[in-house]
């Protein structure tokens, strides 16, 4: 059923038709202009006008050229290449979906975006939300009924990197058509776009996937359910914890059960932190953060065992639980937003505190550590703290470039935000 609705959007003969009226305001992403990122100089616009004409060109060969030439350019060349993503070529499609990727995701320093899946990976806190079209929209849904399994798994991913949740049930749908792709790979990058966007309603297929053939589906689909809070996933997850305690399918049940935070698993996170393995410790302790943190009354005996911890990503899951419990906890976070095995943690743990805390980490924008400076924008992006955007002004004009990218990112994360809670639903 679901590849037979992908099927009859990809064999209309004409363009697309289908109108992807986005309902939510954050899907449709209004183009801001941005110091430097953005800016296009007089004598490449001629240049990119050329190459948009060339997209439509009947010959396969010079469509490649245009792709080729827009490839490295800014998001001015997203609308050309958002209609090569529908190109009847497959290398022609494929490699548009790559280009597309690399305007939207700024990879680590050293790094550069070589698939679909590297670029996900490096998601959310390294994309950067530029418009996304109803053209790029309708060609990555078709493209998830692609002839080519390779195709099909781009989109799935593309779609996870470009849009911002929540997202427009349609698009969803066919995400969670994907679902039941025949190829794992595909129903890989499906279960973790939905994931990362959100989407609530997948709740019974990704439940459904927990016992995938495929291992990675298995896993990513116990990721997914802790991503979106889905409660009814708790009895599978309890389960996969009981019977695959020592292996992967039990961890990543246990952090799901953490990402959950149901009131009904406060026993399961309270036994845990004493786990001997490190990752067991370092979920329960998340799981404590977000039921509310590490009480008063258990406070001292936590910092205890927090000078004690050895494992640097069970030490900053804990200061997360101590932080969200009220505990001056932020500087211990912020330190490990630069060691490079707790730095991801460390990002989501800042952003999930929120502005209840923002005060404190706004004058970590003007530490001396640019690594620092670089991370602390990247977390105000999401953080609701106006007396953050005159500081992330102030770092566009920094002398390392990572830190004025993250500063411009996070002042269009922060502009956006405010567009979509004051447009009409």
């Amino acid at each position: 059923m679901a590849l037979m609705i992908h099927a009859r959007l990809s064999a209309s003969p004409q363009p697309a038709r289908r109108s992807w009226r986005l309902l939510a305001p954050a899907a449709l992403i209004v183009l801001l202009s941005v110091p430097a990122a953005a800016s296009v100089g007089p004598e490449q616009v001629p240049s990119i006008a050329r190459l948009a004409a060339d997209v439509n060109s009947s010959e396969p060969k010079v469509r490649r050229a245009a792709l080729k030439g827009l490839a490295g350019q800014g998001p001015e060349a997203l609308g050309p290449l958002s209609l090569l993503v529908g190109d009847p070529e497959r290398d022609i499609r494929s490699d548009a979906i790559k280009a597309i990727l690399g305007i939207y995701v700024i990879p680590p320093r050293g790094e550069r975006v070589d698939s679909a899946e590297d670029a996900f990976g490096w998601t959310r806190y390294r994309v950067t939300p530029w418009l996304v079209s109803p053209a790029l929209v309708t060609n990555l849904v078709r493209a998830l009924a692609d002839d080519w399994p390779s195709v099909r798994r781009d989109a799935a991913y593309a779609l996870g990197i470009v849009m911002l949740p929540p997202i427009d049930q349609r698009v969803a749908n066919e995400l969670i058509y994907s679902l039941a792709d025949p190829e794992g790979s595909v129903r890989l990058a499906a279960v973790r776009a939905l994931g990362r966007l959100g989407v609530t309603t997948a709740g019974d297929q990704l439940i459904g996937l927990i016992v995938d053939s495929d291992l990675p589906v298995r896993l990513a689909a116990i990721h997914a359910v802790g991503e979106i809070r889905e409660a009814r996933a708790l009895f599978a997850l309890q389960q996969q914890l009981d019977y695959y305690r020592g292996g992967a399918a039990g961890r990543a049940a246990l952090e799901a059960l953490g990402r959950i935070a149901h009131a009904s698993s406060a026993s399961l996170f309270a036994a845990e932190r004493f786990s001997k393995s490190d990752e067991h410790r370092r979920y329960a302790y998340e799981g404590m953060a977000r039921l509310g943190g590490i009480p008063d009354s258990d406070a001292v005996a936590v910092e205890r065992l927090l000078a004690e911890e050895r494992d640097e990503r069970v030490a900053a899951a804990m200061a997360f639980a101590l932080a969200a419990g009220g505990r001056p906890y932020v500087d211990r976070l912020v330190q490990a937003l630069v060691a490079p095995d707790t730095a991801d943690e460390a990002l989501d743990y800042l952003v999930e505190l929120g502005g209840a805390h923002s005060s404190a980490l706004v004058p970590y924008l003007h530490h001396t550590d640019p690594i620092v400076r670089e991370r602390v924008a990247m977390v105000m992006g999401f953080v609701d703290d106006p007396a953050a955007e005159p500081e992330l002004s102030q770092l566009t004009t920094d002398g390392n470039p990572s830190v004025r990218r993250a500063a411009e990112v996070a002042l269009i994360r922060r502009r956006l935000t405010k567009q979509a809670a004051s447009s009409p639903r």
